[in-house]
């Protein structure tokens, strides 16, 4: 069965008299079924209250990528009724009407975890199952990325203002996109470290996808395949839109692949990155 995660970002600021300080509310819609040993991550609207912007030196890493994520612009750790939430993003602030998750640790009960490691898709090789969500929307406002397995390990945590949240994790992909059976799967690994209650962008600021990415697409697809909304003209070729993983086998970095069209590594990363997010 297909399972859909969605997100939705309704954003408020409300400013007092004295203009000391602002209430700034972000809430979040997310649903979504959990893999591994089955049952369902939680539904919760993730509400943000905090005062004034607290500029830290949080960090999202990628270190491992086979199919194709988006570079994050702006990175959250926001506490609320609803639990504690790890964010990165394409946001130029937490008020960007444009605000796009690229991904986000959710944990429910702050209170349940604490160093260690957990096994994400449920408790395997002695790992206890993490009480949280490891999301993957890389850009849109709704996923059917789905974590089915893998690990997340937090070498410090701490859930109040001020406390750091740091570690990694490795994460197993199944895409619900994919109308191919076995559906790909595809692994994402990164290091992460959070201040809680602190959020900014990312300086100096990356670019979510590789400037040269259009100008490969025009040249070695566009004659043949649309692209969502980018490119609409289709030729004898299907949509490529979310399909950047499916490259991994049709091409290997500097050999000629599909079509005789000849890429390199940093060349394929780039279309990855630009089919995945339209």
């Amino acid at each position: 069965m297909k399972v859909r995660n969605s997100e939705s970002a309704p954003l408020e600021i409300a400013t007092g008299n004295c203009l000391k300080a602002a209430l700034l509310s972000l809430a979040l819609l997310f649903a979504g079924c959990g893999g591994g040993g089955g049952g369902s991550a939680p539904a919760a609207v993730n509400s943000v209250t905090s005062a004034t912007p607290v500029q830290a030196a949080n960090s999202l890493s990628i270190t491992s990528d086979n199919y194709g994520m988006a570079n994050a612009t702006y990175l959250a750790a926001t506490k609320s009724n609803a639990g504690l939430v790890l964010r990165a993003a394409i946001a130029s602030s937490m008020t960007d009407q444009n605000f796009k998750t690229v991904t986000r640790i959710d944990i429910g009960d702050p209170g349940a975890v604490t160093t260690g490691t957990y096994s994400l898709g449920g408790a395997t090789g002695g790992a206890p199952a993490f009480p949280g969500t490891v999301y993957f929307f890389n850009g849109h406002p709704s996923s059917m990325l789905q974590t089915v397995g893998g690990t997340i390990t937090f070498t410090s945590y701490g859930s109040n203002p001020g406390e750091a949240v740091s570690g990694s994790f490795t994460a197993q992909v199944l895409d619900g996109n994919d109308t191919a059976t076995p559906k790909g799967s595809y692994t994402i690994a990164a290091n992460f470290s959070f201040t809680t209650g602190s959020f900014g962008p990312i300086l100096p600021a990356p670019v979510p996808v590789p400037l040269f990415a259009t100008s490969l697409y025009s040249a070695n697809c566009a004659s043949c395949h649309a692209l969502g909304s980018l490119a609409t003209a289709q030729g004898s070729g299907p949509d490529l839109s979310l399909q950047g993983g499916k490259l991994n086998t049709l091409f290997g970095a500097g050999s000629p692949g599909h079509k005789g069209i000849t890429l390199a590594d940093a060349e394929i990363s780039a279309l990855k990155v630009l089919l995945n997010v339209n």
